[in-house]
């Protein structure tokens, strides 16, 4: 089982990664987040849901 310290500091961790998720974001326009960047088609907004679905997990 996880302890509360461990527990605090993954959700510390999580807070953090989504601010500077939504801070390199912040300004693009909606063409820029759903561009493909990779050769599989991952774009910006895939990674933003993906962040959000294991933070919603944890």
């Amino acid at each position: 089982m996880i302890d509360d310290f461990a527990k605090g500091y993954l959700h510390s961790d999580l807070r953090e990664i989504r601010k500077a998720m939504l801070w390199k974001l912040d300004g693009l326009c909606e063409y820029d987040i759903r561009r493909p960047l990779t050769s599989t088609g991952t774009n910006l907004l895939g990674l933003v849901k993906h962040l959000s679905l294991w933070e919603a997990r944890y």
